[in-house]
């Protein structure tokens, strides 16, 4: 089949990706990555599929290479890799489909990002110090705190603890119920500290916030409703900034930092790959490149939060 249309095969991609259940936000990414590629090929005079050769493909990867951003600088290689990751799903699926002979995409081979270590790695004692930021004699400091508990003990990404609901915490045997990328459902384990913060946000905390008896979501506003989108990202930074911490602190900081310390304290792999919810083992092998002290095995044994008193 032949097709001019590069928007109307798009969309058809696109329900490819809605049909495999894939996070809308993907899904949005994906579509707006295709769309510099079209723009791409509308510059270099392609308006039909079949102009679309491995060639090019490998034209448009040096043009990822060579061009300049808005900031004036190189684009790192993650976003060349993510760039051309969305051409080479478009141009399988086109072949796939039979609306192309070959797959264009399929021998070019994508750019070689080096190994970096998280940065801004908390220390025990510098978690504990932003921990103890909140004043948690007040209503917002005690759900404060126990968000960032929850963000330490559990390596939630920002979104997964912003999309808790109350069924989805057991704080008497420590679990917590999130969906994380694609739609993936775990089991996550958090240590005593978090579940008796936890506990006592739900009981005493949660029902001075609460406006609507039909709102199901554990972390509410002072109006009652869920957080807005970047609310966990201020609160991390205001208290990272009031306990003094230089580092460039931000949610994600306290899931690295769960994970190294986990690792020091002797957490093998697999296990931090199920808590963090990595689909590969690739994604979780960044952490052995750090310093590894003697192996534990369980959560409750691993992590430093769990050996404070309070």
């Amino acid at each position: 089949m032949k097709e001019s249309n590069f928007t109307a095969l798009a969309d058809e991609f696109t329900r490819s990706l809605k049909i495999r259940n894939l996070a809308e936000r993907t899904i949005v990414g994906v579509r707006w990555r295709l769309a510099k590629f079209f723009s791409y090929l509308e510059t270099q005079g392609i308006s039909h599929i079949d102009g679309i050769s491995k060639d090019v493909v490998r034209a448009y990867q040096v043009e990822l290479y060579q061009c300049i951003n808005i900031k004036g600088s190189q684009n790192t290689i993650a976003y060349q890799n993510n760039m051309l990751s969305a051409v080479k799903q478009f141009l399988r699926f086109l072949h796939q489909r039979d609306y192309i002979v070959a797959d264009p995409g399929k021998d070019v081979q994508y750019a070689k990002q080096p190994k970096q270590l998280p940065r801004g790695v908390l220390t025990p004692s510098e978690a504990r110090k932003i921990l103890h930021a909140p004043d948690t004699k007040t209503v917002i400091g005690y759900r404060d705190r126990t968000i960032l508990e929850v963000l330490y003990s559990s390596g939630l990404r920002k979104e997964e603890v912003n999309n808790l609901n109350l069924a989805d915490v057991d704080y008497h045997d420590g679990f917590l119920r999130t969906t994380g990328k694609g739609q993936k459902d775990r089991i996550v384990p958090i240590g005593k500290i978090a579940c008796r913060y936890l506990e006592n946000y739900v009981k005493s905390v949660r029902p001075e916030l609460i406006k609507d008896p039909y709102n199901n979501h554990l972390f509410l506003s002072v109006r009652g409703n869920r957080l807005s989108k970047n609310m966990i990202w201020e609160l991390v930074k205001k208290y990272a900034k009031k306990a003094r911490i230089r580092k460039n602190v931000h949610p994600h900081t306290f899931r690295h930092s769960c994970a190294t310390s986990m690792l020091k304290n002797k957490a093998d792999l697999r296990t931090i790959q199920k808590l963090l919810g990595h689909s590969s083992l690739t994604s979780t092998q960044i952490y052995t490149h750090l310093s590894i002290a003697d192996l534990k095995q369980v959560h409750k044994r691993c992590h430093p939060r769990e050996k404070d008193r309070e």
